[in-house]
């Protein structure tokens, strides 16, 4: 694992341009059954551990609960819609009033997804025998997508930015404060250097700096709300943890120039082709932030796989983009990956 962790802080360091993390597909994601999920998460991590060094994969448990975890702190009924995965939550809200009442009485850091991921943690921990484990944070989602989960009808939030503004920016900020709180303190619990990332992308944020924040409210809002409302939290976050490493699959290239204006530590952010291309971010960024991308369901007639959208990038200005892909054995073939990542250079 060493040769792994080197390869990362190189990367971080900004001493290489091009990383590649291959995984193996995390399948105890979102399984309810506490043993099944240990069981499944060891066996996988188990591979991870035991994978070549060239795969740059940092064992980290993904104790995945849905996009549902921060909202999930203002209560809410928990909907799964079957074995292993896809859950949801019953609205609590119906109007800005009743975001503002809620977000006063946030549930206890103890009955959160975030406790109860440091439990399963440690229980994957002593099963492995092993003090060496890393481990993502609950689906971190920001201000505005935790108060939209919270609402029947998510108009009613984008309403209030025009109606309420000031409402909506005072229950926004308290979520934003009780995030960071709680992320802290799982942090603390789990010791912040062993804390990497989000759910996704599977990038590894090492030695204690840096969190992965989802923005997936971005396509919703034109470039002046997301600025007025989203991007001084998005700051403050990132102002704590050292840096935000930032994933939004939608359409956001509208946000580009405010994000890269803003003063906020963006680490890396992650797109979806077409929807975000890695050009438009190059364009705006540089490389001073590195770039995850990937390819959506609307991009695979284009391109069927990753490694085609890779090569795509050659002879282009964005193949100087500061690119840390990141993949899993099961959606693909690797070794097509690897050399496309390998015929970009350096």
């Amino acid at each position: 694992m060493s040769g792994v962790v080197q390869n990362i802080n190189r990367f971080l360091n900004r001493e290489t341009s091009r990383l590649l993390s291959v995984y193996h597909e995390p399948i105890y994601r979102q399984i309810p059954d506490e043993e099944e999920f240990i069981a499944k998460a060891c066996a996988v991590l188990r591979r991870d551990a035991a994978a070549d060094a060239d795969d740059n994969a940092l064992p980290a448990l993904a104790p995945d609960y849905g996009t549902i975890s921060t909202a999930a702190i203002y209560g809410g009924r928990r909907i799964p819609s079957g074995h292993g995965g896809m859950i949801h939550i019953a609205p609590v809200a119906e109007s800005v009033a009743d975001l503002a009442a809620l977000t006063l009485k946030p549930l206890p850091y103890e009955e959160t997804d975030f406790a109860r991921a440091v439990k399963l943690y440690h229980k994957v921990r002593e099963r492995l025998e092993t003090d060496e484990l890393y481990i993502r944070t609950p689906d971190f989602q920001g201000p505005l997508n935790t108060l939209a989960l919270m609402m029947r009808d998510q108009g009613e939030l984008i309403a209030g930015l025009y109606e309420e503004p000031d409402a909506v920016r005072e229950a926004a900020l308290r979520v934003t404060d009780t995030l960071i709180g709680y992320v802290s303190r799982f942090r603390a619990e789990i010791g912040p250097a062993r804390v990497v990332g989000n759910i996704w992308p599977f990038v590894a944020l090492l030695n204690g700096v840096g969190v992965g924040i989802t923005q997936d409210y971005m396509p919703l809002l034109g470039p002046d709300l997301y600025a007025e409302f989203e991007l001084p939290l998005l700051k403050k976050i990132a102002g704590h943890f050292g840096g935000v490493y930032v994933h939004c699959c939608g359409i956001y290239g509208q946000h580009l120039q405010n994000l890269a204006d803003s003063g906020v530590n963006i680490l890396g952010l992650e797109c979806c082709y077409p929807e975000t291309k890695a050009e438009d971010v190059y364009a705006v960024f540089g490389d001073r932030v590195a770039i995850t991308p990937g390819v959506g369901p609307l991009g695979r007639e284009e391109f069927p796989s990753l490694a085609a959208l890779v090569r795509s990038y050659r002879g282009k200005p964005v193949a100087s983009a500061r690119f840390w892909f990141c993949f899993c054995h099961e959606w693909g073939d690797v070794a097509e990956l690897r050399r496309a990542v390998a015929e970009l250079g350096v």
